[in-house]
């Protein structure tokens, strides 16, 4: 598994002064950024595992760069690289601090970090599932989940690229055998969908295979 990160440091940094080549070197997929307005651009294409932040003079306080994060709700743990301590911290468990740019030290912090991300984002093509904290990322759009729509849409996936029959939904999403009334299932796949495709009257990634249940598309363009 390869995490992901979000690099934010100063453009101008030479290469051997940038934290990139290590990051990379330890196997991460790295997307360097400069300013928050690249960070909420970046948002729109990926949700990173993990955010580092290269402390450099004259940038953004940190509150700055984690805005477009608080703004889809969308929680990341933080390792702040600030060899001069200037930098202000705040109290919080998702921020970490370092003063020293040892890479050794930064690639061991980072391990200890990512710990707590492990299985908690699911990638698609064009979809991103966060598992923590149940928020959807769909070409480049967020939506929140509810507690059900989440458990639904979780299962699916597991499912993926193969028919997930609805007695099994029903067991598994409302802890139910009964199949006499499964209008609330219908409507948990219309709100699903609203927020899963570009067309919700002509699915491409959630199909509804009549008599049986739901197919999950996962590379609805091949």
């Amino acid at each position: 598994m390869s995490f992901h990160i979000l690099l934010i440091e100063n453009n101008s940094l030479e290469s051997q002064a940038s934290l990139q080549p290590c990051l990379t070197e330890e196997g991460y997929q790295v997307n360097k950024v400069h300013t928050p307005q690249e960070v909420a651009a970046g948002l729109q294409v990926d949700w990173p595992d993990a955010v580092v932040y290269f402390s450099f003079p004259g940038a953004p306080g940190l509150d700055t760069f984690r805005q477009p994060m608080d703004t889809i709700g969308l929680q990341l743990p933080w390792l702040v690289v600030d060899p001069d301590g200037a930098q202000p911290l705040p109290n919080d468990r998702l921020v970490t601090g370092l003063t020293t740019t040892d890479p050794e030290k930064i690639a061991k912090t980072l391990q200890t970090i990512l710990k707590r991300q492990k299985q908690r984002f699911i990638r698609l093509p064009g979809l991103i599932l966060d598992c923590r904290d149940h928020l959807l990322l769909r070409d480049g759009q967020p939506f929140s989940l509810t507690p059900k729509e989440f458990k639904l849409l979780h299962l699916l996936i597991q499912n993926a690229d193969q028919v997930t029959s609805r007695r099994e939904i029903m067991r598994q999403v409302w802890d139910t055998d009964y199949l006499g009334d499964t209008r609330t299932l219908d409507v948990h796949i219309r709100w699903l969908r609203k927020k899963l495709e570009e067309n919700p009257s002509r699915p491409r990634r959630l199909i509804t295979v009549r008599g049986v249940g739901y197919h999950f598309v996962s590379h609805p363009d091949e």
